[in-house]
């Protein structure tokens, strides 16, 4: 039996609702996610899953994060992702954090940016549930240059998988959510909100 990956407080990135995130004590460039004990598994192996599917499917991940596996630690059942950093090596901050300082400079700069991302998905039919800002990072690839890359929200919670599928069902499924929802994920920065679009109707 190979040994459990040992993951300790100094390693703690962030938590979300579902999991936390540790840097990888043997690769500073991989990130372990690990589940909290009180969520259903389900929906963890349902991303896993779709995570697997994109990369078969050869799908471009500039704005995403590559899955690198699955492992156990002493806090249970992780998986392993690409950690997002900056040019510098610093871990790369959420969109949230970027936007709670309301310059308007980056605020245009940011609409045109979630509005590639968007078309980047539809026309790759990747499926999300929740691109709120603090699921997406604000990578910087050098001087005035950055990247928009989503860590989590991705996927869907059908227990069949025609979205995993199928081109024409996967598409209406992202237009509708994001038309649904995008008002209420920028509902605290509403120069933002009021610039963003909703997918044309199909």
């Amino acid at each position: 039996m190979s040994e459990k990956l040992q993951l300790s407080p100094l390693l703690f990135v962030a938590e979300g609702t579902d999991r936390k995130c540790f840097r990888h004590p043997d690769n500073e460039n991989r990130c372990v996610k690990v589940l909290h004990p009180d969520t259903e598994a389900g929906r963890f192996w349902r991303e896993i899953r779709y995570y697997s599917r994109l990369q078969r499917r050869g799908v471009d991940f500039r704005h995403l994060t590559p899955y690198r596996g699955l492992l156990e630690t002493n806090l249970g059942k992780a998986a392993v992702f690409d950690l997002v950093l900056d040019d510098d090596g610093r871990i790369s901050r959420s969109l949230a954090y970027y936007l709670a300082e309301n310059d308007r400079r980056f605020n245009d700069w940011i609409v045109d940016e979630i509005e590639q991302l968007k078309q980047n998905f539809y026309e790759q039919w990747i499926v999300f549930h929740d691109l709120n800002p603090t699921n997406i990072l604000v990578k910087r690839l050098g001087f005035d240059e950055f990247r928009l890359v989503v860590i989590d929200g991705i996927g869907h919670n059908h227990f069949i998988p025609l979205a995993s599928y199928s081109k024409a069902f996967a598409r209406k499924k992202l237009v509708r959510v994001w038309n649904r929802r995008y008002r209420q994920w920028y509902a605290r920065f509403p120069l933002v909100a009021r610039g963003l679009k909703p997918y044309p109707a199909i």
